[in-house]
């Protein structure tokens, strides 16, 4: 959600520009203030994002994106089996023309999975895994053909990294990328043609032409929540990512019909099945896609959507219901930075507000990147704002 001054809105952030009354109240009823979700040195990720607002220290709990999202699916890894996120992609004219095959549907991409692990399970060490819209896994075993070590460390550039740019220079590197090329090689073959494909193309959308794949690793070790923070908890998501991390949480994972990771998401199932969840449990994580997915397209106005969206449907329903408790705090927190500019992440502080129980009022206005960089509030350890949130008492921020 937070990003960067645009000239296009007058030099202002698509979250200052939208409509945010329910973040902006929040805010006025409670704290504002800067943390950092991406640790120094570190790639900025959804992956490390997310384990920093759970309020895991990445640098001691991160192995790699697809094994969480491993977890979630239910795959328990071998020792000699490493895990890559699976793309199904839109290759055209030597570029990276949609790393979301034009927001495929599960359904469709069931069946070019299905192909995919007939035609190339036979040939290679591999094993693919359908997940959610174009987000799948290939899990890879370590063998003649690469090693364990080999395949983790590979060099793997996410493909929302690249949209519209030429891909030959961003392809796999290091001791298994010949391995992981052929395999991205072989599938293209597979799924050119495919009846899926063709009847996509047929009603003007987006096909899938490859896979690619990355964000790989071994399986995770993270304490569970009862062990950290002494909390019972759910997690609500359209994303295997942030669904996995709550499976390695020991948190309860909540599916959701009609949950896409996109602007059509089912917002008003999330915050029930997540309020209802408040009835037993402690902690409830909604996480939405929407304002990441539009920033990659480089499109301001569907965020600019996306933001008012979530100010409408998930933090006004959320802060209306605390209020009317008052035993409950709210904490509002974007997992990284990702610029309508470069279509892609980038690191640095990114805003948050809470109100509750404890939490003072800031004398502030509005939720936004520069309100919250004027508060003198700044956690560089991102993953310690959760602490102050969890924390009985008020928070020390």
């Amino acid at each position: 959600m937070a990003d960067y001054p645009l000239d296009a809105l007058d030099g202002r952030t698509p979250i200052e520009a939208a409509a945010t009354p329910a973040m902006d109240r929040l805010v006025a009823q409670g704290t504002i203030g800067q943390y950092c979700p991406i640790p120094e040195g570190m790639p900025p990720g959804s992956d490390i994002g997310n384990l920093s607002l759970f309020g895991y220290d990445p640098r001691a709990t991160f192995s790699g994106r697809a094994p969480m999202e491993a977890a979630n699916q239910g795959i328990a890894l071998a020792a000699d089996e490493v895990a890559f996120r699976c793309n199904l992609v839109t290759l055209a004219d030597g570029r990276m023309h949609d790393f979301t095959s034009g927001h495929i549907t599960t359904d469709e991409s069931r069946v070019l999975v299905a192909a995919l692990n007939e035609a190339l399970a036979a040939e290679f060490p591999v094993a693919f895994n359908t997940g959610v819209s174009y987000r799948h896994l290939a899990v890879v075993r370590a063998g003649a053909a690469a090693s364990d070590d080999a395949l983790a460390a590979a060099q793997c550039t996410p493909p929302h990294d690249i949209t519209g740019q030429d891909y030959a220079g961003y392809l796999p590197e290091g001791e298994a990328s010949t391995l992981i090329r052929a395999m991205m090689d072989r599938s293209r073959a597979v799924l050119a043609g495919h009846p899926v494909n063709v009847d996509r193309i047929a009603r003007g959308l987006s096909p899938a032409t490859s896979i690619w794949l990355w964000g790989q690793g071994r399986a995770p070790k993270m304490a569970r929540y009862a062990e950290l923070y002494g909390k019972t908890g759910a997690v609500v998501s359209a994303v295997d990512l942030v669904k996995g991390i709550g499976v390695c949480a020991g948190l309860q994972v909540l599916d959701v019909p009609g949950a896409t990771g996109w602007l059509d998401t089912n917002y008003a199932g999330k915050v029930s099945a997540a309020l209802t969840a408040l009835e037993t449990l402690d902690v409830a994580f909604i996480h939405v896609e929407a304002p990441d997915e539009t920033a990659h397209q480089g499109r301001i106005d569907l965020k600019m959507q996306a933001i008012a969206d979530f100010d409408r449907h998930v933090v006004a329903p959320c802060l209306a219901w605390a209020e009317r408790r008052g035993d409950t705090r709210v904490l509002v927190a974007p997992d990284h930075f990702t610029l309508i500019s470069t279509k892609t992440h980038a690191g640095g502080p990114v805003p948050f507000a809470l109100y509750g129980p404890g939490v003072p009022a800031s004398g502030q206005t509005a939720y936004s990147e520069g309100v919250a960089a004027t508060s003198g509030i700044l956690i560089r350890d991102g993953h310690r704002l959760v602490r102050a949130f969890l924390g009985d008492a008020a928070p020390a921020l």
